[in-house]
């Protein structure tokens, strides 16, 4: 009878206590809605954001705007360090502080967020669950100085800007500095725009001049004349637009969305119309849906740019990142850039043990692993793969040295002339009905081993279409492609800039020359359906590639402008195996064929292409990647 009693006793006891333990998931879970009603008497909004946030202590919640003008201020903003790669590291002063939620949803209604100075609007990190949506954000002042040139004179080597209205400057002891609510930067990075089209000026690599010597000095109020521009650089031409987004290593402070260790995103109806680096900086997150996300410049602007670099840009991301419906245009970099990061090995520890560094100094502190996930080390001069291992540990020292205790035993072919990728994080693209143009730079750029599709959108930047890279010696981007389909999209009038010739798909990992023959870094890319409608010859350059179906692309030769690289083949194609070229269509109104150059390729398919000459050549690109 007593044990009886007992175990109704103790039955009752986990009973009220699995109970108990329900309710209180059951609260946790529970969402809790802010409302934040507008009040144009409100100047700044960051401390009412910031204590609606706090007053919530929730980790689940919805934050509702009414739609209005809202503006914020840096005096009250969080403050934080950021390791932020490929822009700025630093003390950083966040609005919108979405750290370690469950669940975030914002919804703007329509609203404008405006900032002022030296802020970042959003950090979401350690976050589960986050959708944006229905808002539009800007900064009071952008982060590029512009200004029409109306006067120059190259025997003189000078040129006078009318500044745009909205740009404060001053100039000291002849050094001009752009500025905004707290922050100040003097000239450095600098392009052409044409003031008609609102596209890079054609050739604009002809005006692009080094910041030093440069020097500035007031002719009226809002009319600047620089002097000492450099004697192997043209002055700019009357009526285009110089924009200047001051010196690298400055210029990326502010970017306008930073996600890390954050998964199923979703940002939906949102429009940026300015940001002081990146729009939208991805690291280490996962899942992430873009639809009618827009990187652009508000209608009726006067102003060439929005965002100082890319639109998006995802670091050792993986799930799926989606692209539907988005518009890119007018910023100074690329629409997105996916890819993964390499380091390279610094110090042997022993058989299992090495260290990392980051070459690129804005990758120090980067976040590159954790236990579990799995390292691939590769050859930098030919990216060939070594050995993949699972990893143990991983220490950061401080942001350029990392050690590194490995599963198993370190291959004797790992030296200090070998680099490490983390192959657990990559993310597969889908981008479909999308438009990128109008900027600097590429399209898109694609350095991931996982399945992407580009289906159906318009291409129209200063550079290449599609750039499908992987490099262990400058900028450490990784990712060898395996798997991407690009199909059914239109590219029209790229590689006006006049650098290094841009083709419309560019396939060009970082290889030296007498490396080549050793294999082959990616493969399976089909490149099918596509328009393209081009002044100059270079369509397509692929290097490395097993497995390249280049099929039914129909080309059109404009005369929009005079070719720049006329010496080049349409096609180039080096070092590549499987390759098929079939049902191409080349269109020129005065007749000319297009050029098919082949060097050290094999098993080859090359038939029933219109348009094209009847023999292949050898004729590899001789203006790059030929070290």
């Amino acid at each position: 009878m007593k044990n009886t009693f007992w175990f109704l006793i103790i039955s009752l006891y986990f009973f009220m206590g699995c109970n108990n333990s329900n309710k209180t998931t059951q609260t946790e879970e529970k969402t809790t809605t802010i409302n934040v009603s507008f009040n144009p008497l409100i100047k700044d909004y960051t401390p009412i954001i910031f204590n609606k946030l706090k007053e919530a202590n929730s980790k689940n919640i919805s934050l509702v705007f009414e739609k209005g003008s809202y503006h914020f201020y840096p005096e009250k903003a969080l403050a934080k360090y950021l390791k932020i790669s490929n822009n700025d590291n630093g003390n950083k002063l966040i609005i919108f502080p979405f750290l370690d939620y469950q669940s975030v949803i914002l919804d703007g209604n329509q609203s404008d967020f405006i900032f002022h100075g030296g802020v970042i609007p959003f950090v979401i990190e350690e976050t589960k669950v986050l959708e944006m949506r229905n808002f539009n954000m800007l900064w009071d002042k952008a982060f590029t100085f512009e200004g029409e040139v109306v006067a120059n004179n190259s025997k003189n080597r000078t040129f006078t800007l009318k500044v745009n209205e909205d740009d404060d400057y001053e100039i000291k002891h002849h050094q001009l500095y752009f500025k905004g609510y707290d922050w100040k930067l003097p000239m450095g990075e600098n392009i052409v725009f044409n003031k008609e089209t609102k596209r890079p000026y054609y050739y604009t690599s002809k005006y692009e001049l080094p910041h030093s010597g440069l020097n500035a000095r007031e002719i009226s109020n809002g009319v600047v004349q620089f002097y000492n521009v450099n004697k192997n650089k043209d002055v700019p031409p009357i009526g285009s637009i110089w924009v200047d987004k001051g010196p690298h290593g400055q210029n990326r402070r502010y970017p306008g969305i930073r996600l890390y260790n954050a998964s199923n995103i979703n940002l939906q109806d949102i429009n940026v119309y300015s940001s002081g680096a990146m729009a939208l900086i991805a690291e280490k997150s996962e899942n992430i849906t873009m639809t009618n996300f827009n990187v652009m410049l508000p209608e009726g602007s006067t102003r060439m740019i929005g965002a100082s670099a890319d639109a998006t840009h995802f670091i050792n991301c993986k799930g799926l990142i989606s692209f539907e419906d988005c518009t890119f245009e007018n910023m100074l970099d690329d629409a997105t850039n996916v890819h993964g990061t390499y380091m390279v090995v610094s110090e042997i520890i022993n058989d299992y043990c090495v260290a990392l560094k980051p070459m690129h100094y804005q990758q120090d502190g980067f976040d590159l692993a954790s236990p579990g996930d799995s390292i691939r080390f590769i050859t930098r001069t030919d990216l060939s793969k070594i050995q993949t291992n699972i990893l143990k540990n991983i220490e950061q020292i401080n942001e350029s040295h990392y050690v590194l205790e490995f599963e198993k035993p370190l291959d004797k072919n790992i030296t200090l002339e070998s680099a490490a990728e983390n192959i657990s994080w990559m993310a597969s693209v889908y981008m479909k009905h999308c438009k990128v143009r109008q900027n600097r730079a590429r399209s898109i750029l694609i350095s991931t081993s996982k399945k992407v599709e580009i289906l159906d959108n318009y291409f129209s930047s200063m550079m290449a279409g599609v750039r499908v890279c992987g490099d262990a010696n400058y900028w450490f981007e990784s990712g060898p492609v395996t798997d991407l389909l690009i199909k059914g999209n239109t590219f029209e009038d790229l590689g006006i800039g006049g650098h290094n010739p841009q083709a419309i798909l560019q396939i060009d990992p970082i290889i030296g020359k007498k490396y080549r023959n050793l294999g082959y870094f990616h493969k399976n890319i089909t490149f099918d359906n596509n328009t393209i409608k081009a002044f100059d010859p270079h369509i397509i350059y692929a290097l490395s590639v097993d497995g390249l179906t280049i099929t039914n692309n129909k080309i059109i030769k404009t005369y929009n402008h005079p070719e720049i690289f006329s010496d080049l083949s349409e096609f180039d194609i080096q070092n590549c195996n499987n390759v098929t070229i079939t049902g191409n269509t080349f269109q020129d109104k005065n007749n000319n064929k297009a050029e098919i150059s082949i060097k050290d390729c094999n098993n080859l398919n090359i038939s029933n292409n219109l348009g094209f000459e009847n023999t292949t050549v050898i004729n590899p690109n001789k203006y790059f990647y030929q070290n």
